[in-house]
């Protein structure tokens, strides 16, 4: 019977790891036709700018530079009180991932806030002394040139796709532990306090706020490489358990639980929703900025 259940969950796992990978080759596939066989220029979103400058005229890139590192170190800092109140064995769980994989994404774009800043304001001085606010949304930071574009393309790939990633894995951290964890399962090795607290509601918090305030694109189809995350973060307990590890983090995902294959389809059903409601705010955003601007 253990056996049954085991070889369900890892179907579950496996038939996620195919289809999130089908979905990214038949993306870049088309992305790679589609490229080769326009010529025409890349959206202003797709250009480098969109690492550094907000979509809103008023906000400085000194400005998001600034939330930026202040997100990386309140992050940081929650992190390290998390390590001091429990053990490194805290690390075991998916929020703490999470929260690595968002300081991660906040640290890189501290550094591409810092040199577009750089870039905007050298430019500006040397170049266009009478700039205005619309120099925010169009700058020459915005037009890599020589080889440089093709880097300054990767760069703007990999960020967009560890913030969807963090997006997505937030909500997903968030929605079991205020709706599963907490009023269900806690243990000798959860209990609700302070620094859980502060950790399931600044991880929102901070990414929200850079939401409100970046022009990143959030497109559907990377919920593929969310759902990888998740896939890579079950496949690493499942060795770690294999190696002697004899606790679970989180009681539903050891297979010899009666219930196990049926919560393994629900965490990978609940993947959809989370990302679904990250999108949606993304989007209310976007129609709000082009309401504003045909006002304008």
């Amino acid at each position: 019977m253990v056996q049954w259940r085991c070889s369900l969950c890892f179907a579950v796992v496996a038939a996620s790891v195919a289809a999130s990978l089908g979905a990214i080759i038949r993306k870049n596939w088309q992305r790679t036709t589609s490229s080769s066989s326009s010529t025409s220029d890349p959206p202003p979103e797709d250009g480098i700018g969109a690492l550094w400058r907000s979509c809103w005229p008023g906000v400085r890139p000194a400005w998001l530079l600034a939330f930026r590192a202040t997100a990386v170190v309140a992050l940081a800092a929650v992190l390290l009180w998390d390590l001091r109140t429990y053990d490194p064995s805290i690390m075991m769980y998916y929020t703490e991932w999470t929260l690595l994989l968002e300081i991660a994404y906040f640290a890189v774009a501290t550094l591409c806030s810092a040199h577009g800043w750089l870039k905007y304001y050298s430019g500006s001085r040397a170049n266009q002394p009478e700039s205005n606010a619309g120099l925010l949304c169009r700058s020459r930071a915005d037009e890599p040139d020589g080889g440089a574009g093709e880097s300054a393309g990767r760069l703007r790939h990999f960020m967009q796709i560890v913030y969807q990633v963090s997006a997505g894995a937030v909500v997903l951290t968030d929605v079991v532990f205020w709706g599963l964890i907490v009023p269900f399962m806690s243990s000798a090795h959860f209990s609700l306090n302070a620094v859980m607290g502060c950790i399931h509601s600044f991880n929102l918090v901070f990414l929200l706020i850079e939401t409100a305030l970046n022009t990143l694109a959030f497109l559907w189809f990377r919920i593929a490489y969310f759902i990888l995350w998740t896939c890579l973060y079950v496949i690493a307990q499942w060795i770690a358990h294999a190696c002697g590890l004899i606790w679970w983090p989180y009681p539903f995902l050891s297979p010899a639980s009666s219930w196990a294959p049926l919560w393994y389809f629900a965490m990978a059903l609940l993947h959809f929703p989370c990302y679904l409601v990250y999108w949606w705010i993304v989007r209310e955003k976007s129609s709000c900025l082009h309401k504003l601007s045909d006002c304008n």
